[in-house]
């Protein structure tokens, strides 16, 4: 397998849309990988639009996933030189200042458009010591493969479980710790609850509760597509401002809840809440306005 991927990592862009293209007809048409769960997810996000429209978006997004793949694939030999030409950075002030101030930082972000990308780019516009967050894959040989290849241009890939020892060592500089925010929940009581694109949605609580306890600047991170395997991306930072009108009663509860489950403050659960909320506020816009780019194929909404 990973000799296959190291000489398909090393085709040029055109030929492997070429690929791509098929693997779309192949997916979608043949297979139809998982489109039972992207229909349902479209439908209980965006009940207000036409059948019409979102059946739209689901192919754009297969589309998006296909190129996904490989995408991925290519991250295993892409040159630094062409991942800045494909990948635009768009305010670099905002990480010059991170720097300057030398805090430590939470990079909160998600599934949207190539998270691979991404993470390959964090190390390339910050001058921080850059972690990446994951969860180890049961083959041993491809997961260092993937390891390295994510490693390749700086950033520093640790295990899930090995995050809070790694960050609390003396690295000699400021840190940026690269967390993924979208997925669902192992342990639902432990989980943080907001209203996300119309529905009651659990989040992982490690970003928020990591990111008060460590006392880290949090950054919402988001990227889009503009082209064929190019793209662009940001950071702003996050406030832990409640939500304009205060917390509600429901809040008010979790928070309490959150507070016991995690052994933490209410205070601390109460900014953590807010956190979330904040991130959640941004993430939804953003999928709103290319809803494509999302990763509709993940169980995100799984019963409890």
């Amino acid at each position: 397998m990973k000799v296959l991927i190291g000489l398909f990592s090393r085709l040029p862009f055109p030929v492997l849309h070429l690929i791509s293209d098929c693997g779309f007809l192949l997916l979608y048409y043949g297979i139809g990988y998982r489109k039972k769960v992207v229909r349902e997810n479209l439908a209980r996000s965006f009940p207000e639009k036409s059948e019409a429209e979102r059946l739209r978006i689901e192919k754009q997004f297969f589309r998006n996933f296909t190129d996904i793949l490989i995408e991925t694939i290519k991250t295993f030999a892409i040159s630094e030189q062409e991942l800045r030409e494909r990948i635009h950075f768009k305010n670099p002030e905002v990480a010059r200042e991170l720097w300057e101030k030398q805090v430590n930082v939470a990079g909160i972000s998600s599934h949207l458009a190539n998270w691979e990308l991404l993470a390959q780019s964090l190390s390339l516009e910050f001058k921080h010591l850059c972690f990446g967050v994951f969860k180890p894959l049961s083959n041993p040989s491809m997961n260092q493969a993937v390891v390295v290849s994510r490693q390749r241009f700086g950033i520093r890939m640790i295990p899930m479980k090995s995050v809070r020892r790694a960050i609390r060592e003396d690295h000699g500089r400021p840190y940026l710790l690269g967390l993924l925010s979208d997925q669902a929940p192992h342990d639902y009581d432990k989980a943080f609850e907001v209203f996300f694109l119309n529905q009651k949605t659990y989040v992982v609580p490690g970003p928020g509760i990591l990111t008060v306890q460590e006392n880290l600047t949090p950054i919402w991170g988001w990227m889009r597509r503009t082209g064929r395997s190019r793209f662009e991306w940001g950071v702003e930072v996050l406030s832990f401002d409640p939500p304009l009108g205060g917390f509600t009663d429901s809040d008010r509860a979790q928070i309490a809840r959150i507070s016991k489950s995690h052994k933490i403050s209410e205070a601390d659960a109460a900014r953590a809440l807010a956190l979330i909320l904040n991130y959640s506020k941004r993430l939804e816009a953003q999928i709103k306005m290319a809803p494509q780019d999302w990763l509709w194929s993940h169980r995100r909404w799984k019963s409890r």
